[in-house]
């Protein structure tokens, strides 16, 4: 029986191979916070150049790996000492792109089909950690592969284009298709079964592509780049001198949970505003809309107004826009600010009340949240 090794190395070693699940759960979750914390801009030229280099190296690492497999040849000398870790290396590649395109996803979704989609890109990226997952190889790798090659082409056109538009999605998959069929083709040719080929590679890879058009198509994934960073409903919303936005509400302190007046106290005249804001990548310039959605008691929820507004490139904090309505009628409410084509970047729901208080009403003013720590302003 071989002895235990008793220095720190060995103990390491001893732990890791005991909890091999648990740690690698640890370091995803480390290394999902990490990329959080130092993930900048979408639209970041250097962050898009290491993306699509990090897709590039693991197409190229997939593509020799599975040619020496099915081929049955001997590993190339010149790699011969590195051969081992290429597993791991795209495991971690993808598992670094899968960060990125969940916190951007993360950050334009909105509603609960919008988070369905956000937990099937969680649900994935965790298996993308697990070892268990790692030894079914290549059919995990090449459906992981082709989700990031197409979530990156996605958010790649409207960022050098400056619009978002569907066509471009479509572009997106049609690209990212060219590639992805070639390398099918080269599986087939290495291996000489099409069988196995289309159980390990062709299914696992086109039924990912054949995925993301049926949600896009039913309006179930995100519109990214655009992204909602700030959104409240109030009383009143003023453009103070120096440039900062000055809100007007009556919410008490203590309900820190609502977006300004969730619960709007509605007097004779009052109008609702909507205050948000949208980033969006640099050279960027279309068009969103703000819709108000009523909850009518005779006919249910339908479109009340529609507001369209240009929207143009943003620093971290957002492009700023506000709408309002006078008088809205009592009931539930949701405002949705909606790209071009319809897709909600982000909503927030409401309900408007009488207010049945003949007094002055006590407005508290404080700044946007983006600009200045919330201030009481006496």
């Amino acid at each position: 029986m071989e002895s235990a090794d008793p220095s720190l190395r060995g103990r390491l070693k001893a732990f890791h191979a005991r909890h091999e699940e648990k740690t690698m759960l640890l370091f995803f979750v480390g290394g999902f916070l990490f990329d959080a914390l130092m993930l900048s801009r979408i639209d970041e030229p250097l962050m898009l150049v290491q993306q699509g280099g990090y897709l590039f190296l693991c197409g190229l690492l997939l593509a020799i790996t599975q040619r020496t497999e099915l081929k049955g040849l001997d590993r190339p000398q010149a790699l011969i000492k590195v051969w081992r870790f290429f597993p791991h290396l795209i495991h971690f590649m993808l598992g670094t792109l899968l960060n990125a395109y969940t916190i951007f996803y993360f950050q334009s979704a909105s509603g609960f089909t919008a988070v369905g989609f956000i937990v099937l890109i969680c649900a994935l990226l965790a298996l993308n950690e697990l070892p268990r997952f790692h030894k079914l190889g290549p059919v995990v790798l090449h459906g992981l592969y082709s989700i990031c090659l197409t979530s990156y082409l996605a958010y790649l056109f409207p960022v050098l284009i400056g619009q978002i538009r569907p066509w471009m999605f479509y572009l997106s998959v049609a690209v990212a298709l060219a590639p992805l069929t070639l390398y099918v083709a080269l599986l087939w040719r290495w291996s000489g079964s099409l069988g196995h080929v289309a159980r390990h590679a062709a299914i696992p890879i086109f039924g990912v592509q054949l995925a993301f058009v049926f949600l896009y198509a039913f309006r179930l994934a995100p519109p990214v780049p655009l992204a909602t960073k700030e959104m409240g409903i109030y009383h009143r919303v003023e453009r103070a001198r120096d440039g900062r936005h000055l809100f007007h509400q009556t919410r008490p302190g203590w309900k820190f949970w609502l977006q300004g007046d969730q619960e709007f106290l509605e007097r004779p005249g009052d109008k609702v505003y909507c205050f948000a804001r949208v980033f969006a990548p640099a050279r960027f310039h279309d068009r969103v809309d703000v819709v108000w959605f009523h909850d009518d008691p005779r006919k249910g929820w339908g479109q009340y107004y529609r507001l369209p507004l240009s929207v143009s490139a943003s620093g971290v904090r957002g492009f700023a826009i506000d709408a309002f309505l006078t008088e809205p009628p009592r009931g539930n409410w949701r405002v949705e600010i909606q790209s071009e084509d319809g897709r909600t970047i982000g909503q927030l729901h409401f309900r408007v009340t009488p207010d049945p208080g003949t007094e002055p009403m006590e407005l508290e003013e404080t700044v946007s949240s983006s600009e200045a720590p919330p201030r009481p302003v006496k």
